[in-house]
């Protein structure tokens, strides 16, 4: 069976991607495993779900989250939602460390995922005591060197056989959001 995460939850033209109710309607959903969606941190150190770094025109880094529109969830709302479902986190920028670290093992049932396309900042939350797991996205498989990483994300179109055995002691997660699906140990990121 082939293992789909959601990305950004289920939007359309009434719902926005990566607001509550998308994450929740994925998650919800017979036909997703879990859900991805973009976490940044804003001035007042609330950490929020959010693709683009701007917001009306100004850094979300710079604002503070009653000045965001109401839609915008924090992640621990998102958190809070019931579910055995995976939560792939893909943190796009934060500053508090610790914060976000005991944010993440105050939810130590739940299935937790956080990736990044920096090691600094995987390497700074990839701790001994954690309860959540923490991967890279290494798009262009520029390394196999992916330390004590717990899972790997890559596009979809570089995975075949040999991909797969050198990354066996990994999780795979691919990025091909409208492409063809082959691998039943590879969970694909995706926009079907």
């Amino acid at each position: 069976m082939i293992k789909l995460i959601k990305h950004r939850g289920i939007h359309n033209d009434k719902i926005k991607e990566n607001t509550y109710d998308a994450i929740k309607m994925a998650l919800d959903s017979d036909k997703y495993v879990g859900c991805e969606f973009d976490v940044r941190e804003t001035k007042d150190h609330e950490f929020i779900i959010n693709h683009d770094p701007l917001y009306n025109g100004n850094l979300i880094e710079n604002l503070n989250y009653n000045e965001l529109a109401k839609y915008i969830p924090r992640l621990i709302d998102i958190l809070k939602i019931n579910t055995n479902k995976i939560f792939l986190i893909e943190v796009k920028n934060i500053k508090s460390y610790n914060k976000f670290i005991n944010l993440l093992n105050n939810f130590k049932k739940k299935k937790i995922y956080v990736m990044s396309f920096s090691n600094n900042i995987i390497d700074k939350i990839n701790k001994v005591n954690k309860s959540y797991k923490v991967g890279i996205l290494n798009y262009i498989l520029n390394t196999t060197d992916n330390k004590n990483y717990d899972f790997v994300a890559i596009l979809n179109s570089l995975i075949n056989d040999n991909i797969i055995s050198t990354l066996k002691e990994k999780e795979i997660f691919s990025y091909g959001l409208l492409e063809k699906h082959k691998y039943e140990d590879v969970f694909y990121i995706t926009d079907n």
